[in-house]
């Protein structure tokens, strides 16, 4: 049986090896991608000079919207927990892009769109789901399919590894289990292959096999079934079928508000949008129409921009100091359109949070969806992201994450060097048979 499975292991790894390689480097550098951009661009995330109070909204945003052209506006604003922080604004007319914003000053650092070209984490990030294809919407999408193969085929190698690593006595067990450094490159190579490919087999199946219900429909359909979550047919991440719905069966206003929450993630963390696939793929119009219906609403007031209305951002303003003084271990709170998303996960589900409906003209909260009363539908996706990325556990996982894809880098490296070592001295033995 083990002959069958030697004989798996070979032939799979050597068309899928590179992919397999290039998937783990990358999933490596985007564990610690935030980490990596606030040293080397520390303007994105930290603001030059700490004053006294950051600029209220009603004066901050008129001074961003200078700076930007007549047909977009700001629908929306994350404020940080610490305040040499940067803010981050969601706009109106500029798709998946974002601003970074000193809030002591109202300048405009930067402009922030996922997947953008020239950026090295984007070039990774498209790397790491698509091989660079490109992502065209209600088209085939080669490249992700290539991930999708490649990342099932790693699940069988990894499988039959295992099955081929385990050993007959306990002395083999004790070889196995270390890596030796003084007895030459080939037996290091060698020790690093059996022994930390078995040291990490469970943390890559685990990245492996949650990573599949981005590439393929039926595998996530048959993954949420796993946990008692139905899902409606549709592209990227499905939407479990009762994901409007609280336990008690009734419509909530957290699924109304789901474009504004959506919104709001893109704001907490927009290098890392690929996470959810749907939310990638929601249309700019209908984020704009939803934004012009309560836009509509009263408590707003004329900007002279494209004829729109913008809100009564003071209004804004007494909503974020409400919830962050009932909220005073907040990671992020975001303001959008008559709701607001208060984040405080650093570990489990990091993409938890609690939402908020507040009335547009006097801020007064008039609903609350607290993450912990959500059903388990609405919870499903973000755990699967934060066991994905290794964020479930704070520093220590993703640490080990860490360790375990670049070891993944490796094991397809070093199986096509014993591959040809092999057929090298193979075919020297031949040849000196035949002298």
């Amino acid at each position: 049986m083990k002959k069958i499975f030697s004989i798996l292991h070979l032939w799979l790894s050597i068309p899928f090896g590179v992919f397999i390689s290039v998937l783990c480097l990358t999933g490596a550098l985007l564990i610690f991608e935030t980490e990596i951009q606030q040293v080397t661009n520390p303007s994105r995330f930290y603001v030059k000079e700490v004053k006294e109070a950051p600029m209220p909204l009603a004066e901050l945003i008129p001074m961003v919207h200078k700076q930007l052209p007549d047909t977009v506006s700001v629908s929306g604003v994350t404020f940080p927990a610490k305040p040499n922080q940067t803010y981050r604004m969601s706009m109106t007319g500029m798709g998946r892009t974002s601003l970074v914003v000193d809030p002591y000053t109202g300048e405009v650092i930067e402009q922030v769109t996922p997947y953008a070209k020239g950026n090295f984490f984007s070039a990774v990030r498209r790397l790491h789901r698509w091989f660079l294809y490109p992502m065209q919407r209600d088209k085939t999408n080669w490249g992700k399919m290539l991930t999708g193969t490649a990342t099932l085929v790693f699940v069988v190698i990894l499988i039959t590894g295992i099955i081929l690593w385990i050993p007959k006595s306990v002395n083999m067990l004790k070889r196995r289990l270390k890596i030796k450094t003084g007895s030459g490159s080939f037996r290091f190579w060698y020790d690093l292959h059996l022994a930390g490919g078995i040291y990490t087999a469970i943390l890559l199946l685990t990245m492996a096999l949650t990573g599949l219900t981005w590439s393929f429909q039926w595998y996530r359909t048959g993954f949420y079934k796993v946990f008692g979550v139905e899902v409606t047919q549709g592209a990227g991440h499905a939407q479990p079928a009762n994901d409007n719905q609280t336990p008690s069966g009734r419509p909530s206003r957290a699924g109304e508000e789901r474009t504004g929450r959506s919104e709001g993630e893109r704001r907490e963390r927009p290098e890392r949008v690929a996470s959810e696939e749907g939310s990638e793929r929601r249309s700019e119009g209908q984020e704009n129409r939803s934004a012009e219906r309560q836009e509509g609403s009263g408590g707003e007031r004329r900007s002279g921009r494209g004829g729109g209305r913008d809100p009564d951002y003071g209004v804004w303003t007494r909503v974020y100091h409400q919830l962050a003084e009932q909220n005073p271990d907040y990671k992020t709170i975001s303001v959008q359109h008559g709701s607001a998303t208060v984040s405080a996960a650093t570990t489990g589900n990091t993409r938890a949070s609690d939402r908020y409906t507040f009335d547009s003209r006097t801020g007064e909260i008039t609903n609350v969806q607290l993450y912990t009363d959500n059903p388990k539908s609405s919870k499903i996706r973000g755990w699967i992201y934060a066991v994905h990325v290794g964020s479930w556990g704070g520093i220590i996982t993703r640490m080990l994450y860490f360790i375990a894809c670049l070891t993944g880098t490796c094991l397809p490296l070093t199986g096509y060097y014993f591959y040809l070592k092999k057929r090298h001295l193979k075919k020297k033995k031949t040849v000196k048979s035949g002298s």
